[in-house]
Protein backbone atom coordinates (compact mmCIF):
# COMPACT_ATOMS: atom_id res chain seq x y z
CA UNK A 1 0.00 0.00 0.00
CA UNK A 2 1.53 3.47 -0.88
CA UNK A 3 2.03 6.02 2.02
CA UNK A 4 0.33 9.05 2.04
CA UNK A 5 2.23 12.31 2.19
CA UNK A 6 1.12 14.07 5.99
CA UNK A 7 0.09 17.23 3.48
CA UNK A 8 -1.98 14.75 1.70
CA UNK A 9 -3.63 13.61 4.82
CA UNK A 10 -3.98 16.96 6.00
CA UNK A 11 -5.64 18.27 2.58
CA UNK A 12 -7.85 14.61 2.87
CA UNK A 13 -8.94 15.76 6.34
CA UNK A 14 -9.92 19.12 5.59
CA UNK A 15 -11.74 18.32 3.20
CA UNK A 16 -13.59 15.54 5.03
CA UNK A 17 -14.13 17.94 7.21
CA UNK A 18 -15.63 20.46 5.13
CA UNK A 19 -17.48 18.29 3.51
CA UNK A 20 -19.40 16.76 6.88
CA UNK A 21 -20.39 20.77 8.06
CA UNK A 22 -21.72 21.23 4.23
CA UNK A 23 -23.70 18.26 4.92
CA UNK A 24 -24.98 19.13 8.32
CA UNK A 25 -26.18 22.68 7.61
CA UNK A 26 -27.96 21.95 4.05
CA UNK A 27 -31.38 21.63 4.30
CA UNK A 28 -32.14 18.41 2.47
CA UNK A 29 -30.33 16.97 6.23
CA UNK A 30 -32.33 18.65 8.07
CA UNK A 31 -35.32 17.48 6.38
CA UNK A 32 -33.94 13.69 6.02
CA UNK A 33 -33.29 13.66 9.87
CA UNK A 34 -37.11 15.50 10.87
CA UNK A 35 -38.24 12.72 8.93
CA UNK A 36 -35.89 9.76 10.71
CA UNK A 37 -37.24 11.09 14.19
CA UNK A 38 -40.88 11.21 12.68
CA UNK A 39 -40.01 7.16 11.89
CA UNK A 40 -38.36 6.03 14.95
CA UNK A 41 -40.91 7.69 16.94
CA UNK A 42 -43.66 5.62 15.03
CA UNK A 43 -41.12 2.55 15.46
CA UNK A 44 -41.37 2.99 19.01
CA UNK A 45 -44.96 3.42 19.72
CA UNK A 46 -45.17 0.19 17.10
CA UNK A 47 -42.81 -1.64 19.51
CA UNK A 48 -45.05 -0.37 22.47
CA UNK A 49 -48.15 -2.35 21.24
CA UNK A 50 -46.54 -5.05 20.44
CA UNK A 51 -44.81 -5.87 23.35
CA UNK A 52 -48.57 -5.02 25.16
CA UNK A 53 -49.50 -7.91 23.55
CA UNK A 54 -51.76 -7.87 19.82
CA UNK A 55 -55.19 -6.88 20.76
CA UNK A 56 -58.02 -9.06 19.15
CA UNK A 57 -59.69 -7.56 16.70
CA UNK A 58 -63.48 -7.18 17.25
CA UNK A 59 -65.51 -9.17 14.08
CA UNK A 60 -67.61 -6.39 12.54
CA UNK A 61 -71.54 -7.86 12.59
CA UNK A 62 -72.58 -8.62 9.32
CA UNK A 63 -75.64 -6.77 7.98
CA UNK A 64 -78.44 -9.22 7.34
CA UNK A 65 -79.59 -9.76 3.80
CA UNK A 66 -82.48 -7.92 3.01
CA UNK A 67 -84.41 -9.93 0.50
CA UNK A 68 -87.05 -7.92 -1.59
CA UNK A 69 -90.27 -9.63 -1.57
CA UNK A 70 -91.16 -11.39 -4.57
CA UNK A 71 -93.90 -9.44 -6.80
CA UNK A 72 -97.12 -11.45 -6.96
CA UNK A 73 -97.91 -12.48 -10.25
CA UNK A 74 -101.69 -12.70 -10.84
CA UNK A 75 -102.53 -15.89 -12.62
CA UNK A 76 -104.73 -15.91 -15.83
CA UNK A 77 -108.22 -16.28 -15.08
CA UNK A 78 -109.01 -19.57 -16.71
CA UNK A 79 -112.61 -19.87 -18.63
CA UNK A 80 -114.93 -22.94 -17.98
CA UNK A 81 -113.27 -25.77 -19.79
CA UNK A 82 -110.70 -24.32 -21.66
CA UNK A 83 -110.13 -26.13 -24.81
CA UNK A 84 -106.10 -27.81 -24.61
CA UNK A 85 -103.60 -25.41 -25.96
CA UNK A 86 -105.07 -23.23 -28.43
CA UNK A 87 -102.79 -21.38 -31.20
CA UNK A 88 -102.63 -18.12 -29.90
CA UNK A 89 -101.39 -16.93 -33.16
CA UNK A 90 -103.90 -16.78 -34.80
CA UNK A 91 -105.10 -13.75 -33.43
CA UNK A 92 -103.44 -11.11 -34.97
CA UNK A 93 -101.06 -9.19 -33.06
CA UNK A 94 -99.73 -12.35 -31.09
CA UNK A 95 -96.74 -13.88 -32.63
CA UNK A 96 -94.02 -16.65 -31.86
CA UNK A 97 -92.59 -14.56 -28.82
CA UNK A 98 -95.65 -13.51 -27.67
CA UNK A 99 -97.41 -16.28 -27.48
CA UNK A 100 -94.70 -17.79 -25.55
CA UNK A 101 -94.44 -15.36 -22.82
CA UNK A 102 -98.71 -15.76 -22.48
CA UNK A 103 -97.54 -19.86 -22.00
CA UNK A 104 -95.67 -18.59 -19.31
CA UNK A 105 -98.17 -17.08 -17.46
CA UNK A 106 -100.60 -19.22 -17.78
CA UNK A 107 -102.61 -18.04 -20.83
CA UNK A 108 -103.01 -20.93 -23.62
CA UNK A 109 -106.65 -20.86 -24.66
CA UNK A 110 -108.65 -18.65 -26.71
CA UNK A 111 -111.92 -18.84 -23.78
CA UNK A 112 -109.05 -17.11 -21.29
CA UNK A 113 -108.57 -14.13 -23.17
CA UNK A 114 -111.69 -13.82 -24.69
CA UNK A 115 -112.63 -13.87 -20.54
CA UNK A 116 -109.88 -10.82 -19.71
CA UNK A 117 -111.33 -8.01 -17.93
CA UNK A 118 -110.31 -4.24 -18.52
CA UNK A 119 -108.05 -4.91 -15.27
CA UNK A 120 -106.75 -8.00 -16.57
CA UNK A 121 -105.99 -6.42 -19.96
CA UNK A 122 -104.10 -3.34 -17.90
CA UNK A 123 -102.26 -6.24 -16.14
CA UNK A 124 -100.77 -8.14 -19.15
CA UNK A 125 -100.56 -4.65 -21.05
CA UNK A 126 -97.92 -4.17 -18.43
CA UNK A 127 -96.19 -7.58 -18.16
CA UNK A 128 -95.76 -7.91 -21.99
CA UNK A 129 -94.83 -3.97 -22.03
CA UNK A 130 -97.01 -3.25 -24.68
CA UNK A 131 -99.21 0.06 -23.90
CA UNK A 132 -102.27 -0.10 -25.19
CA UNK A 133 -101.60 -2.78 -27.84
CA UNK A 134 -104.16 -5.23 -26.83
CA UNK A 135 -107.04 -2.89 -26.34
CA UNK A 136 -105.78 -1.56 -30.12
CA UNK A 137 -105.55 -5.00 -31.83
CA UNK A 138 -109.16 -6.23 -30.11
CA UNK A 139 -107.50 -9.59 -28.60
CA UNK A 140 -109.92 -9.90 -26.34
CA UNK A 141 -112.91 -9.69 -29.48
CA UNK A 142 -110.61 -11.66 -31.46
CA UNK A 143 -110.28 -14.49 -28.80
CA UNK A 144 -114.08 -14.56 -28.32
CA UNK A 145 -114.57 -15.15 -31.95
CA UNK A 146 -112.34 -17.98 -32.43
CA UNK A 147 -113.32 -19.47 -29.32
CA UNK A 148 -117.08 -19.10 -30.93
CA UNK A 149 -116.03 -21.46 -33.63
Amino acid sequence: MPKISKSSKKLQHKIQKKLKKLFVKSDNHEALMSRVDALEKEFGELRQILEGGAKKAVPVPKKPAVKKPAAKKPVARKAAAPKANNNLQNIKGIGVVIEKKLHEYGVNSYEQIAAWSDTEVDDFSQRLNFKGRIEREKWVEQAKALAAH
